[in-house]
């Protein structure tokens, strides 16, 4: 055997070692299992022994950027952080009018449903919130305080509700709560002669969160104030 016949011999002998080699197995870990470990904290929040729940009776209303009901799910989550127990209606209520052929007139029967079955299932909350936002020019829902922008709020009453003394304390103190920590942040309470579901309980504060105009970022600078109000005037 020649030299070039040996040289070619070692390379298949090599090639044929290579290829029967053991290769390293690549695998992901699942998802679910990343993400679990990812959430998992060692920080229990204190709980305050409050409740709060938190609902859209017009869920498809929108801002600039998203919608009401990332509004209050954003405002959900800033309460949990400070310790209350936040249930967050999560019914779909547009669909729930579309399959019963629910006239969006009857918008508020729809969700004074949820809002009895919310109560009678938990109990008395110590606050019940009906979160919406206004349709009118940014110029007047919008503030600007120390460079940055904020959408103004605003309390809806129904004088047409037998709570409607107690309701309307409230909003006004929320208001003028929410004037001391940034001025003029709040356009005050606005009185209906409808009802609003407000005769369900007392408790409850149907608010404005700026209007169709405002983005996302003012709404969420507005509801870190709101929070902080909100808790405030709970532990009063």
């Amino acid at each position: 055997m020649n030299n070039n016949a040996k040289i070619v011999m070692k390379v298949i002998i090599v090639i044929v070692i290579l290829l029967n080699l053991p290769f390293q197995k690549v695998y992901s870990e699942n998802i679910e299992n990343v993400v679990s470990s990812l959430t998992t904290t060692d920080v229990k929040k204190q709980s305050n022994g409050k409740s709060i729940y938190i609902y859209n009776t017009h869920q498809g209303e929108k801002y600039a950027t998203n919608s009401v009901k990332e509004g209050s799910r954003y405002l959900m989550q800033l309460l949990q952080n400070r310790g209350y127990q936040v249930d967050y209606e999560t019914t779909d209520f547009e669909l729930y009018k579309t399959k019963n052929h629910i006239n969006y007139a009857y918008s508020y029967t729809v969700s004074k449903k949820y809002l009895n079955n919310a109560l009678k299932e938990h109990g008395n909350y110590d606050l019940v919130i009906d979160f919406h936002r206004d349709s009118v020019k940014k110029s007047l829902t919008t503030i600007t305080v120390d460079n940055k922008d904020y959408a103004k709020l605003m309390f809806v009453v129904g004088k047409g509700s037998d709570n409607y003394p107690s309701v309307n304390k409230c909003c006004e103190k929320m208001s003028s709560m929410l004037n001391e920590k940034i001025p003029k942040i709040s356009r005050g309470v606005m009185l209906k002669q409808s009802h609003y579901n407000q005769g369900v309980t007392k408790n409850m504060v149907l608010i404005e969160v700026g209007a169709n105009e405002n983005t996302y970022e003012e709404i969420q600078n507005s509801l870190n104030i709101l929070a902080l109000v909100i808790d405030e005037y709970l532990s009063a």
